[in-house]
């Protein structure tokens, strides 16, 4: 028996006598796993903006119930569909189809979708992602917009389905090159967005509208979008339906199903299945859990946990959780609250995020009991004290990891302290993290982490979270989104082992990828956008376009760097006395007068045999530059940044002109340096 869902979701895709309505037989002679399978063979007659009418769902006792068979018949082939090889033979002659295309999130953390159809162009969410160590100096990445500046009359608005930094955080960097487009999203995501504007006046700037997900339906261009609450780690995040005219995308956003969420409602199940059973013939799903077994733990199941400890805790407490992890941060304060307990906060984005929790109702406590962290926690006694703290993943100088090395300002860390982790350590992180731990350690601290009890759970979905969503949306084609290849793989096999067919399944590779949709089919075309990696070096302070930055930034890091100035005379080209070189992290102080004497003499003798070639100064240099890396390499093993620059001694102004009269300044001793990268 092939048994491939767990849990109380059940689909027995081999058990022949079953009392619901039967499964139509395959017609014989078709391939059970065709290519493509079109489900709206031509002349299906269409509205005036060529979208296939939507039917009411049924109602009353003939309404489909929602069984594991219909959802079968639903990914099987019918007799009335057409079955091609090739997918672009469904394509009809002169159409156009809806466009979609991640400019960041397919792959990685940071989602910014757009959707596209003729005139018209929408983006879902414009998140950042964090840089890696690797990538020097650099503070996080975010989408590269270059097609959407090209196309931004099209633009009608910017979607945001909720309010953590991965996928609003780029917009502070966005919103201006795409002179503030309108903003539709709901009033937590709105207030956190604001705040991450670090000057008023640009906030200021935001055109929105604030959706109701219960009530609202938003016509922008020629899309229709209907919205749908789901659960994840904040209140108010949604799932999007998009009516376009080919079809309806879905997109599920961050999401889990809980059925006790400690702050919002339930996701609305009734909708999804409503949706689902009047069609969407593209699901793009958050594939994030899709490889742990089980459903997602509740949050109202962590709340209880945290809840039991901060009731028995005697000493002051310090819980370093994600301040954007607003469900659990007001559950923290509640249970504060309770027992009697006055809430420290430490970190600008868990003050901001607190504080909009606070003018929105989410957050009700006493005045008094919500502060700044401050000297005065020495007034309290230690069991009236609990530290809402951000630095979970161990940044340099977060708070927490401050505390932990005593460099703290304000507390100094006392034997017996309660400190609680109550986030996931970030993959990229861990060695920050341990370093922290291992701090935290050494203090005699009472530390309390995940490994010991269940203080925090995910804000996505396990496997059978995703097997609800899928079953219940039945979607035509599919597009696992937003994680490495192994989460994505790990959603597609979901999908298949409920009886999807491959070829529906769609797996692009990289963010730029177009994926077309048409009347009859869905496809990856053949086009990508270029995209650079934007990297955001300081908080505001400009973009490194590319890589090319960071890269320079390694190499320096490993090997070091060597300068070389040539002076050089501007009527002979002949060199004017000593090379001057500097160099930096290049060999030990003992090695270098050594080596920067045969850098010396190399670098002379090849520029000498170059102008006897009439060679032009800047290639002399470039050329210099390629062999000394090579000579270096022989000396020493490896290749540092070597950075040849050149000045003129304008020995004759005239000369200088007449050599390069872009670079002379007559008049002037040393009047250009020239670079060469």
């Amino acid at each position: 028996m092939n048994q491939v869902m767990q849990g109380n979701l059940s689909i027995d895709f081999n058990k022949k006598n079953n009392p619901k309505p039967n499964v139509p037989s395959i017609p014989s002679g078709v391939p059970t796993t065709p290519r493509v399978v079109s489900t709206n063979p031509r002349g299906v007659s269409t509205n005036p903006r060529g979208v296939p009418p939507r039917r009411p769902a049924p109602r009353g006792p003939q309404r489909e119930r929602l069984t594991s068979e219909a959802f079968l018949r639903h990914t099987k082939p019918q007799e009335n569909t057409t079955l091609i090889d090739d997918p672009k033979k469904l394509i009809k002659k002169g159409e156009k189809p809806v466009r979609i295309g991640s400019l960041l999130g397919l792959e990685q953390v940071g989602q910014c979708l757009f959707i596209e159809y003729d005139k018209d162009l929408i983006i879902i969410d414009a998140g950042m992602e964090f840089a890696a160590e690797s990538e020097l100096g650099a503070d996080y990445i975010i989408p590269d917009i270059s097609y959407i500046k090209k196309n931004k009359a099209k633009l009608r608005g910017i979607v945001l389905t909720h309010g953590h930094l991965d996928h609003i955080g780029a917009l502070r960097d966005i919103l201006p090159d795409l002179d503030y487009p309108m903003i539709y999203t709901t009033p937590l995501t709105l207030g956190i967005l604001k705040k991450t504007f670090d000057d008023p006046k640009e906030a200021a700037k935001i055109k929105y509208k604030i959706i109701d997900p219960d009530v609202d339906l938003l016509k922008i261009g020629c899309f229709s979008l209907e919205f749908v609450r789901v659960n994840h780690n904040i209140p108010e995040t949604l799932s999007i339906s998009i009516q376009t005219p080919k079809g309806v995308i879905f997109n599920s956003s961050d999401f889990k199903i809980d059925h006790t969420p400690a702050i919002d409602k339930p996701a609305d199940l009734a909708k999804l299945a409503r949706i689902g059973t009047e069609g969407v013939k593209l699901y793009i799903g958050d594939s994030l859990g899709a490889d742990r077994p089980g459903w997602s733990i509740s949050e109202k199941v962590i709340g209880k946990h945290l809840d039991d400890i901060i009731k028995n805790t005697k000493t002051r407490m310090i819980i370093a959780t994600f301040a954007s992890n607003v469900g659990r941060i007001i559950q923290i304060i509640n249970s504060a609250i309770r027992y009697n307990k006055v809430i420290f906060l430490s970190g600008r984005s868990m003050i901001n995020n607190v504080e909009i929790c606070q003018q929105l109702g989410y957050i009700t406590v006493p005045a008094g009991f919500i502060r700044k962290l401050s000297s005065e926690i020495d007034t309290l006694p230690d069991d009236r004290v609990l530290i809402l703290s951000t630095g979970a993943q161990g940044e340099e100088f977060a708070a927490l990891t401050r505390m932990a090395k005593g460099e703290h300002n304000v507390l100094q860390l006392r034997k017996d302290d309660t400190i609680l982790m109550s986030a996931s350590t970030i993959p990229g992180n861990e060695s920050a993290v341990g370093h922290m731990i291992n701090d935290l350690v050494v203090r005699d601290v009472n530390l309390i982490t995940n490994d010991e009890i269940d203080v925090h759970a995910s804000g996505h979905g396990y496997m059978e979270d995703h097997k609800l969503f899928l079953s219940l949306l039945r979607p035509n084609f599919f597009l696992p989104f937003y994680m490495p290849a192994a989460e994505r793989y790990a959603h597609k096999k979901i999908a298949l082992d409920m009886g999807m067919p491959n070829e529906k399944i769609l797996m692009p590779n990289l963010n730029g990828n177009i994926i077309e949709m048409y009347d009859d089919v869905v496809l990856v075309s053949n086009e990508r956008l270029k995209l650079d990696k934007i990297l955001v070096d300081g908080k505001g302070k400009g973009h490194l376009s590319g890589e090319y930055v960071i890269k320079a930034r390694g190499i320096m890091a490993e090997s070091g760097v060597v300068s070389l100035i040539f002076k050089i005379d501007t009527k002979t080209r002949e060199l004017i006395g000593n090379i001057q070189i500097e160099s930096r992290g290049f060999v030990y102080s003992s090695e270098v007068k050594t080596i920067h004497t045969q850098i010396v003499e190399f670098a002379r003798a090849k520029y000498n045999e170059n102008i006897k070639r009439r060679m032009d100064i800047k290639d002399n240099l470039r050329v210099i530059k390629e062999d000394l890396g090579e000579f270096i390499t022989k000396i020493i093993g490896r290749v540092p940044m070597i950075m040849p620059m050149y000045v003129y001694i304008n020995r004759d102004p005239q000369a200088a002109i007449d050599l390069a009269p872009e670079e002379a300044i007559v008049g002037m001793t040393l009047d250009e340096q020239g670079y060469d990268d």
